[in-house]
């Protein structure tokens, strides 16, 4: 409605004579409708709660138990970890018909109603408006660590090394035996930290190759686009090689998508849905999660106001004429929480909060027959 609240949220009448009456009644105390009478519902909000969630994984690498021995570095992860936050909350508020508050309009017998003008402006809630569509989906963008996470350069010298190794065999010399060295070359292959040690050696040969370029007295024909490009290149080597030590990192990011009807005019508490650092989002009925609360606290109608909008909410159960029915919306203050920290903070005016009130059908027949406020 573009912060414009529409007299009449529900119906908007175009009469051919002003003079004659329009009969409005609740749909309980209708008996008939003639063919010229229509029903309408008057709004309410419906709050549509956006969660954005990220997941983080860090897997270790497989050199990171010699990370401070060989580099100086400390508090690397030494196992896999995997964590879900929350990154941002967004709420909404759409109009949808109230099932509880339907309205027969029957206009007088030289009066008319018309139907065209009124729904393509917008302005009223007929009964095909009404729909309740709760939800709560889930939009997940996912990354198989797994798969992502091959430790290629290990090394740049071979993980086996040829050493030698002295055997004795006997050997008939003379009627005596006499052991005889006999000298073999044999492969073996280098344990984890010889191949931490050699990557550690890497990485120091790289950072000492790019202060040479760096250096004033550097002799080289690099310049320009072909320095950066070698500069790039040994930049990219070391944060690969470093991966062997500090591990690598990914993220997973997750839509979820919610929808809350307000109910209780002295505001309300209700679990929206849970959440789980291991899991992430979930919906409020999986006790594995902490739930996240949204609340709402209606701003409050002075004493002295009370008993002239409850007379006027009795009086909708009578017969009137030349009278409509709407609501005055209530600015609500609304609140997403984890029940120590607030997620979010918005304020949103709620139809079903507001009193019932009246304006007779004359002062709607204006020129085109619409009136906004």
């Amino acid at each position: 409605m573009n912060r414009k609240f529409t007299v009449l949220i529900a119906i908007v009448f175009l009469v051919s004579c002003s003079k004659m009456p329009i009969q409005v009644n609740t749909v309980d105390s209708t008996i008939s409708l003639s063919t010229k009478g229509l029903i309408y519902s008057l709004p309410r909000n419906v709050l549509k709660i956006k969660v954005d969630a990220i997941k983080s994984i860090v897997v270790p690498g497989p050199y990171c138990r010699f990370a401070q021995k060989y580099l100086g570095i400390i508090d690397v992860p030494m196992i896999k970890i995997e964590e879900w936050k929350i990154s941002n909350i967004d709420i909404a508020s759409t109009i949808e018909s109230d099932p509880s508050l339907f309205y027969s309009a029957t206009p007088g017998d030289n009066s008319k109603i018309d139907f065209l003008k009124i729904c393509s402006s917008g302005l009223i809630i007929p009964i095909a408006g009404f729909s309740i569509n709760t939800t709560s989906e889930k939009n997940i963008k996912e990354i198989d660590s797994d798969i992502n996470t091959f430790f290629t350069d290990l090394s740049t010298t071979p993980f086996i090394a040829s050493e030698k190794t002295t055997y004795y065999s006997k050997v008939k010399h003379d009627s005596v035996f006499v052991r005889v060295p006999i000298q073999k070359d044999m492969i073996i292959e280098k344990n984890i930290e010889e191949k931490a040690r050699d990557a550690a050696e890497f990485i120091f040969m790289l950072r000492k190759r790019r202060a040479d370029f760096l250096s004033v007295d550097a002799d080289h024909n690099l310049n320009g686009d072909g320095l950066k490009i070698a500069l790039d290149e040994i930049s990219r080597l070391e944060q690969e090689y470093l991966s062997l030590f500090i591990g690598k990192s990914f993220t997973e990011s997750s839509v979820h998508f919610f929808e809350y009807v307000p109910t209780q005019p002295e505001g309300e508490s209700s679990i929206i849905f849970r959440f789980s650092s291991s899991k992430g989002v979930l919906p409020s009925s999986d006790l594995s999660g902490n739930p996240i609360l949204l609340k709402t606290v209606p701003e409050s109608i002075p004493e002295s106001y009370k008993n002239f909008f409850q007379s006027i909410s009795t009086e909708k159960e009578k017969p009137l004429s030349s009278v409509i029915y709407y609501r005055i919306p209530i600015s609500t203050n609304i609140s997403i929480s984890d029940g120590k920290v607030d997620l979010l903070n918005h304020r949103i005016s709620i139809c079903q909060y507001g009193p019932l009130v009246r304006m007779p059908i004359k002062f709607m027949i204006k020129d085109s027959g619409l009136i906004e406020f």
